[in-house]
């Protein structure tokens, strides 16, 4: 989509305030697309990939050191040849939850969250030692165990009820892996990333 069009969408979405409010929030460079079903904060501008977690938000090689040009001129030889990513966040909207609503996913949670502890306790989950936070099966009865729980907890888990992250105006906020994917990255220009970060704040700030 073109700048543009993308602004005069933006323009359009942010009737409801509280989008209004947080779009005017937003650092320079950024747009703020909401459907009925999405909310979009985009970088207007692509940047390019450099790299892929191991650093602070923000951070590029060679950042903080004396030789800080020849540092800078490296990163943007990296990236000319690096792959090209238009940096965004992306948030589920509903409309938004009532009191009762949130009250009864929460019962179904915690339920769930019983059911859990259950499970662990009928399979031995405790006996099994643990190396690096993971499970280490020392024999063939510790591994089926140990497979029989993975799957039937995936089954449990799968029945959790997604709470919304907040309320923002009119609209129950939902975020999730999707949300956040792009965080990881390092790009160029850095600056773009650090932003990013920023704007997860200024939502959750925002958002209610």
């Amino acid at each position: 989509m073109a700048i543009g069009v993308w602004l005069a969408a933006a323009s359009t979405a942010a009737a409801d305030p509280a989008l209004d409010q947080l779009e005017r929030a937003l650092p320079a460079g950024w747009s703020l697309l909401a459907t009925g079903s999405e909310l979009v904060i985009r970088h207007d501008r692509p940047c390019y990939v450099i790299g892929t977690g191991g650093t602070r938000p923000g951070a590029y090689p060679g950042a903080g050191q004396d030789s800080a040009p020849a540092a800078e001129v490296g990163v943007r030889a990296a990236a000319a040849a690096g792959p090209v990513v238009t940096i965004e966040l992306r948030y589920r909207l509903e409309p938004r939850w009532t009191a009762q609503q949130v009250t009864a996913a929460r019962v179904v949670n915690d339920r769930i969250d019983g059911e859990l502890r259950t499970l662990a306790s009928r399979y031995r989950i405790d006996a099994i030692r643990t190396s690096g936070g993971r499970r280490v099966p020392a024999s063939a009865d510790e591994r089926a165990r140990l497979d029989a729980y993975e799957a039937a907890r995936a089954r449990l888990a799968a029945r959790r009820v997604h709470l919304p992250r907040c309320t923002l105006g009119d609209a129950s906020v939902f975020d999730g892996e999707d949300t956040y994917a792009q965080l990881a990255l390092q790009v160029d220009p850095p600056e773009v990333m650090t932003q990013a970060h920023r704007i997860v704040e200024l939502v959750k700030q925002h958002c209610r």
